[in-house]
């Protein structure tokens, strides 16, 4: 079927009928939108970012009608978080999806709720069990097509399946989310691929390559049998990966020649990303979803524009995939007011200029930040060209990179580049807080310097509820350079035995569960009282000591700091609420948890 899509219409109209057009401006061009995504691809092993191999020769052809973005980086390192991201132009920690555990929050909206209220038909065929609407990635799409089985579809099926959708759709434009999974562990690409670019290979791997039949313990932790590979197994398992780029290139290939086919190629914007990279034992392993590293968070990113916008341009300027949907709805003229944290790239592409940031967003366009690693949302990384800092913030290690000299990320300059790390590290900490639920404990000793010591706990029936994420913090928001050991986590809880203040310091630190209460047993200079404790802009004081408080109770429901600062030596404690609420847990299903297990994502 041929799809016919609306255009504008030049009619006779009455003039009070024009004059309401004028004043509401033009009308849109309804360009269809086909978001083409290719699971686990580093732009660096495809042509147009300068590869050595022929693996993506109709990517590459996307390339030169388009934009080419140099320096795009992921908001995770695996699929899951990453595409939430994607299409919620969010961070991870805000939409809520970072484990396998987790599902998407549905306070804010999608790209596809967007345009599907905006009268687009909706579609997506994806093919993975993290992408199953068990996740939440699936609303607004009034199509969804998920894998069936363990086996996902390979790229032709893929391919085959997007057109039939689009030959199934009547009148109107569209949003297309073609997910090809091909490139994603294992790597076991259909004949003439698997022999493609190693021909001559005779090891032990054969023309396929599991990591779980490889090894047991996946990547992270197999690092005597990656010693135990030679340079030709290597490169083996490398050209094993470009055997299913170039295999999907070519389902991506057929899938431009069913828009030419259709004849809404010309009314068609095309954008071309991934979700997250893959490491080839540029830092001891294997796989993605275990580091921050640049070869598993670079991606990349190429869009394709109806009218020729951008067309043949390369942007080295750093961007992010959060930039995504705003630039896709800049594009279209849908207007509205949505709390992105990205920004519309099109002023890049227009005229090389930097986009503003948006007024509220957490961080401006000229940072980068990743999180939600696989088994762990604690290691944080930010990126502000040419810098970029990795930091865990459970044990405070950090790693600092300086891009331009060293772009493998291999020499850690966190000591030599003291002021640089200590930068970074603070918008980092500042992003910790400003996402998720967070209790402030405010010490104020005045001109005198007092001892104050605190036992914080989470409620007896919390006792699977741990505090993990702490920080001192000056003043004005800085961390404070304050020894750790003087803090410790004891089991759940956490307890400062002594700490000598002169002036005001803030204990920041949230709970696994930051809708438990917490007990807090404080004191100052050795002495337990609660006259000197106050809570929320109220001031109120807790009756004894120790006292428990709930997240948002009447005593602490606000986390505005009070007009008036109480009287040297105190504590203040009040509780910054997550806005964009509590975790949701996914509802797996037996089959969901097995075909998890089977790449690796549940141990």
């Amino acid at each position: 079927m041929t799809i016919h899509v609306k255009r504008p219409r030049i009619l006779l109209i009455a003039l009070p009928l024009l004059a309401l057009l004028l004043v509401c401006g033009p009308e849109h061009t309804r360009y269809n939108v086909l978001v083409i995504a290719v699971d686990t691809l580093r732009p660096d092993h495809l042509g147009c970012y300068g590869y050595g191999r022929p693996t993506s020769p109709n990517i590459d052809g996307i390339a030169e009608d388009g934009a080419l973005f140099e320096n795009t980086f992921s908001q995770a390192p695996w699929t899951l978080p990453s595409f939430a991201s994607v299409f919620t132009s969010l961070y991870p920690s805000q939409h809520g999806a970072t484990t396998v555990e987790t599902m998407m929050r549905t306070g804010f909206p999608t790209l596809a709720e967007i345009l599907a209220a905006r009268g687009y038909a909706t579609g997506a065929v994806v093919n993975a069990p993290v992408l199953r609407s068990d996740f939440g990635l699936n609303r607004g799409f009034g199509y969804y097509s998920e894998p069936s089985g363990v086996i996902e579809r390979p790229a032709d099926e893929v391919t085959r399946d997007a057109l039939e959708w689009i030959d199934s759709l009547e009148e109107g434009p569209f949003l297309a989310f073609v997910h090809y999974f091909d490139p994603h562990l294992a790597y076991a690409p259909p004949s003439p691929y698997d022999t493609l670019f190693d021909p001559g290979y005779s090891g032990r791997l054969g023309k396929s390559f599991d990591l779980d039949y490889f090894s047991s313990k996946r990547a992270g932790a197999i690092r005597d049998e990656i010693d135990a590979l030679d340079a030709a197994d290597r490169n083996h398992i490398v050209s094993l990966y470009d055997g299913e780029i170039a295999f999907t290139d070519s389902a991506i290939g057929a899938l431009l020649a069913g828009l030419i086919d259709r004849r809404i190629d010309q009314n068609t914007l095309v954008v071309l990303l991934s979700d997250h990279g893959e490491e080839f034992f540029e830092h001891g392993g294997l796989d993605h979803g275990h580091s921050l590293y640049g070869e598993l968070i670079r991606v990349p990113l190429i869009m394709r524009f109806p009218d020729g916008l951008g067309r043949g341009k390369r942007l080295a300027r750093q961007v992010r995939l959060i930039d995504v949907t705003p630039t896709i709805l800049d594009y279209l003229g849908e207007e509205g007011i949505f709390e992105f944290e990205g920004v519309s790239l099109l002023p890049l592409i227009e005229g090389g200029e930097a986009p503003a940031s948006r007024a509220g967003a957490l961080l401006g366009i000229d940072f980068c930040l990743s999180e939600a690693m696989r088994r762990t949302n604690m290691v944080k990384s930010i990126t502000s060209y040419p810098y970029k800092l990795i930091e865990n913030v459970e044990t405070k290690e950090r790693s600092l990179f300086d891009l331009d000299a060293d772009r493998l990320e291999q020499t850690n300059l966190a000591r030599e580049e003291k002021e640089e790390a200590d930068r970074l590290e603070h918008l980092i900490w500042e992003t910790v807080f400003a996402m998720s639920s967070t209790w402030l404990v405010e010490m104020g000793a005045g001109d005198e310097v007092h001892v104050f010591s605190l036992k914080i706990t989470p409620e007896k029936e919390a006792a699977q509820v741990g505090i993990r994420v702490f920080s001192f913090l000056t003043p004005d928001g800085r961390p404070a350079d304050v020894e750790d050991s003087r803090c410790m986590l004891t089991g759940t809880g956490m307890a400062v035995p002594g700490l000598e203040i002169e002036g005001t310091l803030t204990l920041a630190f949230q709970a696994d569960r930051p809708d438990f209460p917490v007990t807090f047993d404080l004191a100052i200079d050795g002495v337990r009282s609660a006259g000197h404790v106050y809570m929320g802009d109220s001031l109120s004081a807790p009756e004894g000591m120790p006292f428990a408080q709930k997240p948002g109770g009447r005593l602490v429901k606000s986390d505005r700091r009070p007009e008036i600062t109480p009287d040297a030596p105190y504590f203040h404690i009040r509780h910054s609420k997550s806005r964009y609420g509590s975790r949701l847990r996914a509802r797996l299903t037996a089959k969901t948890r097995s075909e998890l297990r089977s790449l690796g994502y549940i141990q």
